[in-house]
């Protein structure tokens, strides 16, 4: 019954065993062990192909809802699930001219996507896009292509009672040198500052990647480099020299904790729950800190600045965001389950499974603790806050991920001039090399 020309075929074995693997059989809009709800047996005799990135518990509790959505509109779905090839099927239907009809675009919805998707401002749900995501799926004429359900919100998470017993006001972390004056006070008092789980390489990426924008992009940032980033000129062997030093002098005064090569994530989340650690610098969830203690107080902060007047940063990727393919030949059935999709008590349940924050604001916040914190902080600081996309989706070519890591790494292990030369070195020649091959 697909109505659209086949992609290569060797594209629909490797998807055809990808979801074979995983879920017993092609996934259709409904689990295996239900009826009624194939794109075979839908009344309607529409079915709309949706390539999502859910696996395991996630992809289960995701498929209950498209079940609902069949039995409402008796319009099926056909789930494409390539779990971690997602980005190279992607890559392969683009160049094909061969789009699934409603995709996730993975936190690319402008940057790579946006040539194959329709935009959606005239939609019901557009008005209740929160704004600190609104910005990061706006293109520059204020056009958005996706339905963003959930965010992801980089910043630091810290414990209120370890700053309390430190005597540090979280006002006073507003610039880096009040971040830093903070962590040797917090030293003083027994405490780790910040803790990394390098062990789990993306931890160090993450605090790098998370800090970094406080130097280069945000607003009032001391050296304002967005861009020289973007277009490939920025120097990190000159210019990333003021964050790298930071990061040794951080190192060789103990602010960070000592096993940071060996520890993991998890180990974080413990020790920040404990009362060990003042920070952790990343993606905030601070639900996997609460489950090693309940009664942590756990707040979280943007993104210090470098200079007294500038903005702090919180840095915002899309989540679960759901485009339409603007070529689909069912358009119109596609708008209905994005709209289905941002019915309150549904996007909800997306934000649940997701693990995210909420990017919509009609969706029942009232037991969500992550989101409690997000509104706290935006309360105490006001409109000295800014938003921007994820560094290295907005500044970085494609691939520089676990270069970040590295270049931490280096500083981490060598806390010298030869190691800051070493790290600076590394993201000079990979950033121009990635930025070169994607221009």
């Amino acid at each position: 019954m697909k109505r659209r020309v086949k992609m290569m075929s060797m594209v629909f074995v490797i998807l055809s065993i990808i979801a074979g693997t995983l879920y017993g059989c092609g996934t259709t809009g409904e689990n295996s062990s239900s009826e009624g709800n194939s794109s075979e047996e839908s009344t309607s005799g529409k079915t709309i192909e949706m390539e999502i990135g859910y696996t395991d518990e996630s992809l289960d509790k995701f498929r209950e809802i498209i079940v609902e959505f069949t039995e409402k509109t008796n319009i099926s779905v056909e789930l494409i699930t390539p779990g971690s090839d997602y980005e190279t099927v992607m890559k392969t239907r683009m160049a094909s001219g061969d789009m699934p009809d409603v995709f996730v675009t993975h936190g690319w919805s402008i940057a790579r996507y946006k040539e194959y998707l329709l935009e959606l401002n005239d939609q019901p749900w557009f008005d209740t896009v929160g704004e600190s995501i609104k910005g990061v799926v706006s293109d520059q004429d204020g056009k958005v292509y996706v339905l963003p359900v959930t965010q992801g919100v980089n910043g630091i998470e810290y414990n209120k009672e370890v700053l309390e017993a430190a005597g540090v006001d979280v006002k006073s972390l507003q610039t880096m040198e009040g971040f830093q004056d903070a962590c040797e006070k917090i030293k003083a008092a027994g405490a780790v500052p910040v803790f990394i789980g390098g062990k789990d390489y993306w931890t160090s990426a993450s605090y790098l990647g998370t800090m970094i924008p406080g130097y280069y992009t945000a607003e009032g940032a001391e050296l304002q480099a967005a861009a020289q980033l973007k277009e490939g000129s920025f120097d990190w062997e000159t210019d990333g020299l003021d964050f790298f030093n930071d990061i040794r002098d951080m190192v060789e005064k103990g602010y960070f904790n000592e096993d940071f090569i060996t520890a993991d994530e998890t180990q974080g989340f413990e020790a920040l729950a404990a009362g060990k650690c003042a920070f952790l610098v990343g993606g905030i969830a601070i639900d996997r800190v609460l489950q090693y203690n309940a009664d942590a107080e756990i707040g979280i902060l943007p993104v210090p600045s470098t200079t007294a007047g500038g903005k702090v940063q919180y840095s915002v990727g899309e989540g679960s965001a759901f485009g339409i393919w603007k070529d689909s030949e069912y358009i119109a059935e596609a708008k209905q389950l994005l709209e289905f999709l941002a019915e309150p008590d549904i996007a909800a349940r997306i934000v649940e499974l997701d693990g995210q924050l909420p990017a919509l604001t009609n969706i029942d916040t009232a037991s969500n603790k992550t989101f409690a914190a997000f509104t706290e902080s935006q309360e105490l600081l006001g409109d000295v806050i800014c938003y921007d996309n994820l560094f290295d989706r907005e500044y970085l070519p494609s691939g520089m991920w676990t270069i970040l890591s590295d270049s931490m790494m280096e500083v981490f292990m060598d806390p010298t001039d030869a190691g800051v030369q070493s790290a600076t070195k590394s993201m000079q020649e990979n950033y121009l090399d990635k930025w070169e091959a994607e221009n």
